[in-house]
């Protein structure tokens, strides 16, 4: 993997960053708009298709009034870690679910892991 290429840190980075704005329900050119980015960046933050540098995530964790700490949760990214490396796709689809339902009073996010497990 090159310097420069997102690690499975940088996916988790990601989610949480989608976690906090869903939960502040903020779209993502809203959010990019208060830190100076396109909706399209922040999109990609999300995604992991690009790594989130450590003056944005500041910015991002300062809009969202949390701790930088928050974005790392070292037994997520471990199990994440463990997964990618077997794999296993479908754990990290659970996993971004369990992420976006930590927080979240949005039943939608629940509907959606009744319908993946209804699809085994």
């Amino acid at each position: 993997m090159s310097a420069k290429t997102p690690s499975h840190v940088d996916h988790q980075v990601g989610r949480r960053i989608r976690q906090a704005r869903r939960a502040a329900k903020l779209t993502q050119g809203q959010l990019g708009d208060m830190i100076g980015l396109t909706f399209q960046q922040v999109q990609k933050y999300e995604k992991g298709v690009n790594r989130v540098s450590a003056g944005t995530l500041y910015e991002i964790a300062r809009v969202f009034d949390i701790p930088i700490s928050w974005f790392f949760d070292e037994d997520i990214v471990d199990r994440l870690s463990a997964a990618k490396d077997s794999g296993t796709t479908d754990f990290d689809d659970c996993m971004n679910l369990l992420l976006d339902l930590r927080q979240s009073a949005n039943l939608g996010p629940v509907r959606e892991v009744l319908r993946l497990a209804g699809a085994r």
